[in-house]
């Protein structure tokens, strides 16, 4: 019931228009290869095109190199969350319970964005909205993944953050 609650109160605010990467600036892009198989290009945007730490709003870009399923995309943020110690069992689920609803499987060449507002988080979907997540420590824990200094990929990371 708390999940479903959830989920619905973080549906209805979805914005009209797709982030304007006109009022942000590139901090820092990489690719992300794993042994030989490209998995995504990563772009990371700032208003002012610095990395402070992750500090809304940012702007995080994936533009997928190969077919994942909406799953292995869950389970992939789950498992990173847990292995970073940020998995916070309440909090944490309802997320991936509103990630379950909000993200498509992507295929190669999709775009899946996310724009880290102050007190919302909002994904599009090839430039579409397609959710948004009305509670202010996602965010930061979202972007964890690929930011925080004990991320699974250093080099992704440093690149990201404008540090080669």
């Amino acid at each position: 019931m708390l999940t479903t609650l959830l989920l619905s109160l973080s549906l209805n605010a979805l914005p009209t228009e797709a982030p304007s990467l006109a009022m942000m600036k590139p901090v820092g892009e990489s690719r992300l290869k794993v042994l030989w198989f490209p998995i995504y290009h990563a772009r990371l945007y700032s208003d002012d095109g610095r990395y402070d730490g992750i500090e809304p709003p940012l702007l995080l870009d994936l533009t997928y190199l190969r077919d994942i399923d909406a799953e292995d995309l869950l389970e992939h943020t789950r498992s990173e969350w847990q292995r970073l110690a940020l998995y916070e069992s309440r909090d944490s689920e309802a997320w991936l319970a509103s990630l379950a609803a909000i993200w498509p499987d992507v295929a190669e060449g999709d775009r899946l964005t996310l724009m880290v507002q102050p007190q919302h988080s909002t994904f599009y979907f090839n430039g579409e909205p397609i959710g948004t997540i009305a509670e202010s420590r996602f965010g930061e824990q979202f972007l964890s993944i690929w930011l925080h200094p004990d991320s699974r990929y250093p080099k992704l990371r440093n690149a990201l953050i404008g540090q080669r």
